[in-house]
């Protein structure tokens, strides 16, 4: 099954001794040529890995019209919408050659996240890079479904602008990591941040130079944490990032190296070749040396923002 498993780009990257913990995580399904593996209009609460042979995603219409809008081959992940928001499925998912999926229960996920918050995190962000499909002979009327499914999709969990995760799915997120790293005594650490001025920066220089900032600034945030942290967009050019097993040391240290690139980023082919210097403020909770119950986790981080940016803006705060 390893050997198997490492032949997916999902699992390639894991250690023996990781994959031992997926093979544990996840059930295996066996599905035969014309098997209805997910039913169009229903909610099924599982997500899906196929590990081999091949599934039709196939859009059923009004009568007895069915058009075909894509195809899961081995590596490839399906019934994100269901799994995650618990409404129905867009379309039928459909065997079309025999093979195998595994399958992974919202309990199956949570007790991966007890174990190893690491391998949940990898799975979840391959997950994200397997909800973009190539679709071909479709009327443009299909089009616009399927675009508009695609897109839905991805709406349930991530950022459109920036491909990060988005709030609801953090907020989520941020309720089970508090409980696991409660229970397993583990440190969790929260930073808010956001652009010092970028209110007058979008004024001044436009949305477009605005939006052109955000997403150098995604790249900046994903340079300096690790595999396991997850970064979502609160909303404008607020972002939070959640640190597993971070303490308030390693945040700090993590949010000073993000200030830095920030204020050390040459910004100034957006502004047309003007040398501006860009600012970034952060604020910093940390379970358990700052904060033991979640509401005081959520609370102190913005606060902790507020304060960096009531003592100046441009540097790394936290409060007790």
């Amino acid at each position: 099954m390893k050997d198997r498993l490492k032949k997916l780009n999902i699992f390639s990257q894991l250690s023996s001794d990781e994959l031992d913990i997926v093979i544990d995580s996840f059930s295996l399904y066996t599905f035969d040529k014309g098997d209805v593996v997910v039913p169009q209009d229903k909610v099924d609460r599982r997500l899906f890995i196929v590990l081999d042979g091949a599934i039709d995603s196939i859009l059923k219409m009004p009568g007895r019209v069915e058009r075909k809008q894509g195809e899961f081959h081995p590596g490839n992940v399906f019934n994100i919408v269901s799994f995650f928001s618990d409404r129905p499925s867009l379309t039928a998912c459909i065997g079309t050659l025999k093979g195998e999926i595994l399958t992974m229960t919202e309990d199956q996920l949570h007790n991966l996240m007890n174990r190893d918050t690491g391998i949940a995190v990898q799975i979840l962000f391959h997950m994200l890079n397997s909800t973009v499909y190539s679709f071909a002979n479709t009327s443009m009327f299909l089009s616009d479904i399927l675009q508009w499914g695609e897109k839905a999709s991805r709406r349930v969990i991530t950022d459109e602008m920036t491909g990060v995760y988005n709030r609801a799915f953090l907020d989520d997120a941020l309720e089970n990591f508090f409980s696991i790293s409660v229970s397993n005594n583990k440190p969790l650490s929260l930073i808010m941040m956001d652009i010092d001025n970028f209110r007058d920066i979008n004024e001044k220089y436009g949305n477009k130079t605005g939006d052109s900032l955000i997403k150098t600034l995604v790249t900046l945030i994903e340079k300096n944490i690790s595999k396991h942290g997850i970064i979502a967009r609160y909303g404008g050019d607020e972002f939070s990032i959640l640190l597993p097993e971070a303490d308030l040391a390693r945040a700090g240290s993590i949010a000073e190296n993000i200030r830095l690139d920030v204020e050390k980023n040459d910004f100034s082919s957006f502004f047309g070749g003007e040398a501006i210097t860009v600012t970034a403020s952060l604020g910093i909770s940390s379970f358990p040396e700052t904060a033991r119950e979640l509401a005081a986790f959520r609370e102190k981080a913005d606060a902790s923002l507020y304060h960096a940016k009531k003592l100046g803006r441009n540097r790394v705060e936290h409060v007790d």
